[in-house]
């Protein structure tokens, strides 16, 4: 994985220009790279569940403030999943809405103005909302953090202790790695999400730490800001911006550059470049790419059918 710090650098080494200036030119261009590939797809590494509670006699509620589509609504009563189905168009909506119908089963969702909308109106309130959404992004502006050491990462555990850090609330979300050098008790090299952060000293990650064990230990780490991008197609927007450098430059590497980055496909013009292996490596959240019908396999007898 490459974090905002280690892409920036490497968009310095391209260009062989670390100004100032063309260092925020680089953020400018590599974050609108990283729009416009988020935006090509309904990717699954863009998948993320938030959850709502209904209230009580109102159909709707806000979406999550990172919510950028919504892919699927569920609503959970007692130990019961409901997925309702989406409503087609405000026309379907409304003639539902004709009469006022009350219930905690729901039948139809819409989405509309920042809110979802839930059909019957939910009766009560506390119920839980699933939003399966594709989320938002933010812009790469963070340089990495890395005061302070690690002194307790244990296997299994999702806890991490430092000494001498100043962590904050702003780093949830951010990525952790643990220095991974032949010493005891240091980390095993590999980057895991924070979850949240208790203070100064603790935070917890979104998955266990799998390395060794360190106790009592002065582990040097990075915190680093990170795109959401599958971590192999970290440095493509860095590539990109880069080839937009040299072409501004009216220097051949630009090109170079550009190609290896590839284009975004449109109409009936397909991806290129490392575009296309993201496409076909990360449209699917499988490494199987054959869809079950649900279906039993059966041996067609061969005597009970035509060619015409």
């Amino acid at each position: 994985m490459k974090s905002y710090t280690t892409g920036r650098n490497l968009y310095g080494i391209l260009t062989k220009n670390t100004a100032t200036a063309n260092l925020t030119f680089g953020d400018e261009i590599a974050n609108d790279d990283y729009r416009a590939l988020c935006a090509l797809h309904d990717w699954p590494w863009l998948e993320r569940l938030r959850t709502l509670s209904t209230v009580a006699d109102t159909a709707n509620v806000a979406l999550p403030y990172d919510c950028d589509l919504v892919r699927e609504v569920a609503v959970i009563v007692s130990d019961t999943r409901h997925t309702p189905d989406l409503a087609p168009d405000q026309k379907f909506w409304d003639k539902l809405n004709e009469s006022s119908v009350s219930s905690d089963i729901p039948e139809y969702y819409y989405i509309f103005d920042g809110d979802v909308y839930l059909w019957p109106t939910p009766s009560t309130a506390g119920n839980t909302i699933n939003i399966t959404q594709k989320t938002r992004v933010i812009d790469l502006s963070v340089a990495d953090y890395t005061t302070g050491t690690i002194t307790t990462a244990t296997n299994g555990s999702a806890a991490i202790v430092g000494s001498g850090t100043s962590w904050t609330s702003q780093m949830v979300g951010r990525y952790i790695r643990i220095t991974y050098i032949n010493t005891a008790n240091t980390g095993d090299g590999l980057w895991y999400e924070i979850a949240g952060v208790t203070d100064a000293t603790h935070l917890t990650l979104t998955r266990v730490y799998g390395g060794t064990s360190i106790a009592a230990g002065s582990a040097l780490y990075t915190i680093g800001q990170m795109y959401l991008l599958p971590e192999s197609f970290h440095d493509l927007p860095w590539i990109w911006a880069a080839g937009q450098y040299w072409s501004k430059e009216s220097d051949s590497r630009g090109a170079d550059l550009l190609a290896i980055h590839g284009n975004i496909g449109s109409g009936s013009n397909p991806s290129t470049g490392r575009v296309k292996i993201l496409e076909k490596s990360y449209l699917s959240n499988t490494t199987n790419l054959v869809i079950d019908d649900g279906g039993e396999d059966e041996i067609q007898n061969p005597n009970l059918t035509i060619s015409i």
